[in-house]
């Protein structure tokens, strides 16, 4: 079954499962000048939820306070960890010079408290800092097996280009920002912060933070798995034998926009994994349009999936000038029924909370006619591109792609299951009169549909030239459909394209790559005005049997 969505909320609540079954998600709200934790409740899987109701107040004389992360423990009693500000204005701006002088707040703050409840949620204890110094966000937080309790997170260092540090921090930057953790190993008594800080570099001295917004998973074998937020096009990663001492991070082969992931472990033992795969994008280094997952069966070595799960629904709009926006910052819960829920977006009108079912993740084929409109497809930031009465088949539609102005590109965008073997068939025409050309990409990320380097960073492209001239020299007749199959297998490193039953071509792999997840079709004529194409369906299969 297809993600679902299943409510839509102004805040983005944390959602654990408590061990009656019941989900709470819970958050920070202001009350007439005073702040509090709130939650949200369901009892039926998230489908329906009541409140939001109060649980604790929150005291003033800290800060002000704002952010969450939750935790059930083994015992079934819920942690929240809380940021709170130390009057820094981080949250909120101090306005009087009495307040100031009053509060004597620190310079830029974020300081991690925690919050334990008793009696399995029915009381809770007063908020104690854990942790002081600054940092962006928490994402994650679990119970290993041994019951050491671990919250990762990054902090701000004073770290500049002027002031890089020692060693070979000297000869490149790694930003201002750390990962690091602190665990607990008395059900949340007292904290100890790891000594081990991971940096990773970046790729300019301006913007880029380093590594930050670290989550955390143990693996089978015991070692604890961390994926690191990073700007360099794709997640760090770091393992620790014990949640304490951490190695030296490096370059996970999970492509990922300056965003942090989200991972949970099923209750069948599988791992599910949120994250944007996007690149070539300004705003967080590749953007956050849409939302992938992927499921693993063994601890990471291998995944299925990268399907989008959740798509920014204002990405047809231009984005804000300023704040956050996308979709991003996952947090998942797997349920007791073996599905996944997870609450996603930045921004308002994008804040939503969806159910996965990850066997969904798992299927091989998937095909799609539009008869549902372009539900499917990623067209904005373009021209050109829209659905049209299919020419043949009444009551049926096709999608044209034509450039019809010189500024905007004409692409459509269409996720399939990722196969590091299988095929892509697609049932076309050529418009007439006068063709421009096409290009047929298949990649294994998601660029803006306007991405002018889509060809450059892709998998596997067919060409179509202007009058339907292919790489053989033969040429498509226009205004009749054709079938166009790409055939990929990226260990061998090749792809063939078999048009109407014959090979016109044998593509080479123009990089490395996991594998195939994404179609991009794109109109190369020159000039606007020149003709198109009409994509009448298009069909995926990754199967055993799909390259054939």
């Amino acid at each position: 079954m297809k993600p679902l969505i299943l409510a839509k909320f102004d805040v983005k609540p944390r959602i654990v499962q408590l061990p009656d079954g019941a989900l709470m998600g819970f958050f920070v709200r202001t009350v007439a000048d005073a702040q509090e934790v709130a939650a949200y409740s369901s009892r039926d899987g998230g489908c329906s939820w009541k409140g939001p109701d109060k649980l604790f107040p929150l005291p003033s004389e800290p800060g002000v306070w704002g952010g969450t992360e939750c935790l059930v423990d083994r015992d079934g009693e819920v942690h929240v960890f809380l940021l709170n500000d130390a009057w820094s204005g981080v949250f909120r701006e101090v306005s009087s010079e009495a307040e100031k002088r009053r509060l004597r707040p620190r310079e830029r703050a974020l300081d991690i408290w925690h919050v334990k409840s008793a009696r399995r949620g029915r009381s809770w204890r007063e908020p104690r800092r854990i942790w002081e110094g600054y940092t962006g966000a928490l994402n994650s937080v679990i119970q290993m097996r041994s019951g050491r309790i671990l919250l990762p997170f990054s902090f701000l260092t004073r770290r500049t280009w002027e002031q890089r540090g020692e060693g070979l921090d000297a000869f490149w930057f790694v930003g201002a920002f750390e990962s690091t953790l602190v665990y607990s190993d008395d059900a949340g008594e007292t904290w100890h912060e790891s000594p081990d800080a991971v940096k990773v570099q970046t790729p300019d001295i301006g913007g880029a933070y380093g590594a930050c917004e670290p989550v955390v998973l143990e693996l089978a074998d015991g070692r604890v798995w961390m994926l690191i937020r990073t700007q360099l096009g794709r997640f760090y990663e770091s393992f620790s034998p014990d949640g304490a001492r951490w190695s030296q991070p490096g370059p996970s082969r999970l492509i990922n926009s300056d965003s942090p992931a989200g991972l949970c472990r099923l209750r069948d033992g599988r791992i599910v994994l949120l994250w944007n795969c996007c690149l070539r994008f300004p705003y967080a280094y590749g953007g956050r349009h849409v939302l992938h997952a992927a499921v693993s069966a063994d601890d990471g070595a291998t995944w299925r999936g990268c399907r989008e799960v959740a798509r920014d629904p204002l990405r047809g709009e231009p984005p804000p000038p300023h704040g956050d926006h996308g979709t991003a910052y996952p947090f998942p819960t797997a349920l007791a029924d073996g599905s996944a829920i997870f609450s996603t977006g930045q921004g308002e009108g994008r804040i939503a909370i969806v159910r996965l079912d990850p066997d969904w993740l798992c299927e091989t084929q998937q095909a799609d006619d539009f008869s549902n409109g372009l539900d499917e497809w990623s067209v904005f930031g373009t021209r050109g591109v829209d659905l049209v009465p299919h020419p043949d088949r009444k009551g049926a539609q096709a999608l044209r792609i034509h450039r019809c102005d010189g500024e905007f590109p004409a692409t459509a965008v269409w996720n399939f299951p990722l196969g590091a073997r299988g095929r892509v068939d697609v049932q076309m025409r050529l418009l007439s009169p006068g063709f421009g050309g096409a290009a047929i990409m298949l990649t294994d990320h998601f660029s803006v549909p306007f991405d002018p380097e889509d060809e450059l960073n892709a998998l596997y492209v067919l060409r179509i030239g202007s009058g339907g001239k292919l790489p053989d020299g033969t040429t498509l007749s226009a205004d009749t459909s054709h079938e166009v199959s790409l055939r990929w297998d990226c260990a061998t490193r090749d792809c063939r394209a078999v048009v109407n039953g014959r090979t016109a071509a044998v593509l080479p792999l123009l990089r490395t790559g996991e594998g195939v997840c994404y179609l991009r079709l794109r109109s190369t004529a020159a000039s606007a005005g020149e003709a198109g194409l009409l994509v009448e369906s298009v069909q995926a299969d990754v199967g055993a049997a799909g390259r054939s």
